[in-house]
């Protein structure tokens, strides 16, 4: 295999894994709420209570999903070394969530697991991190002022949405009837805000190549100004 043609199978990659999870993330709720009606478990109270839902489809691909995302959340490269590991803890609280019921869908089985709430709280908090913090890094590649204005508020909205979307569903638990659903439509929202970060860094990185001059080592990072470009 030639030079050309390994960059370009990295690249492949890497864009395959963010499309994963785009595409995973969307439908995750989606499946859930569509197929609950269809197979007669109803609306629930929350996502993750479809775990227990005593319909081992609806089981298998919540936590399919989240082990999925997990997995390419591990398995994806950060640009410096803290994003890296923020995204790598965030994919280890995905599997988390997966694995660690919640207990949230009978009242004999007890209260919400407190350790599965810190999960899926830190998977969110860990994004937003990324989000806020991180995705900057590579804005430095964008052509003008205008355009890097513009992809900072985007990112800067939906870090404050990744932050909102959690608070507001352990909020909900307490605040409102456990079995309403105001709480699933909030994780719903804050799993969509996940996904519009990956959308927006692939929309990104399609105009500045950063990936591709990555892979080249023609980039590098300057104190106070993010990546450059090395010609």
């Amino acid at each position: 295999m030639k030079s050309e043609e390994l960059q370009e199978n990295i690249l492949r990659t890497y864009f395959t894994l963010r499309r994963g999870i785009v595409v995973l993330s969307v439908a995750l709720p989606c499946v859930l709420a569509i197929g609950g009606e269809w197979r007669g478990v109803g609306l629930l109270s929350s996502l993750s209570a479809y775990y227990g839902a005593h319909d081992g489809l609806l089981r298998n691909w919540f936590v399919g999903t989240l082990w999925t995302v997990g997995t390419f959340l591990f398995l994806y490269r950060g640009f410096t070394v803290v994003e890296n590991v923020v995204l790598n803890f965030a994919g280890g609280f995905a599997v988390a969530v997966a694995m660690i019921p919640c207990n949230c869908w009978s009242d004999a089985i007890g209260p919400t697991s407190r350790l599965h709430s810190f999960c899926a709280v830190s998977f969110f908090l860990c994004t937003a991190y990324v989000c806020l913090f991180c995705a900057g890094e590579t804005l430095s590649l964008l052509p003008d002022e205008a355009t890097r204005k513009k992809f900072e508020r985007r990112y800067g909205t939906i870090g404050v949405l990744l932050v909102l979307a959690p608070l507001l569903a352990v909020s909900a638990s307490y605040l409102l009837d456990e079995h309403a659903n105001w709480r699933l439509f909030i994780e719903a929202f804050g799993v969509w805000a996940f996904a519009g970060y990956w959308a927006v860094k692939s929309s990104e990185f399609r105009i500045t190549s950063a990936e591709e001059l990555a892979a080249r080592g023609k980039l590098k990072k300057v104190v106070g100004k993010g990546l450059v470009r090395v010609d």
